[in-house]
């Protein structure tokens, strides 16, 4: 699996975006300390995040429907074993 790194750039973007957005409700040229402290509880929070690419996702979710469908099949399967079985 290749290691792709777009995440951190999207992750300081959104922060960026989030940022930005709370700038515009302080008041101009006040607080900076709370813009600092906003801007690192930002940047925390979305760290803590637990995301993964959208192509990685879509791998995983395209192997689990497959591994649904082999269930089902087999689980089918075994019915009708038990149901012959039960016939003899």
């Amino acid at each position: 699996m290749a290691s792709e790194r777009p995440l951190p750039d999207v992750l300081e973007s959104l922060a960026k975006r989030v940022a930005d957005a709370v700038a515009t409700v302080l008041p101009a040229g006040g607080a900076p300390d709370l813009r600092s402290r906003i801007d690192h509880a930002i940047e925390s929070a979305l760290a803590r995040l637990e995301l993964v690419p959208r192509e990685e996702y879509e791998r995983a979710a395209a192997t689990l429907a497959r591994l649904e469908g082999d269930v089902a099949r087999l689980e089918a399967r075994l019915k009708t074993l038990e149901a012959e079985r039960a016939e003899r």
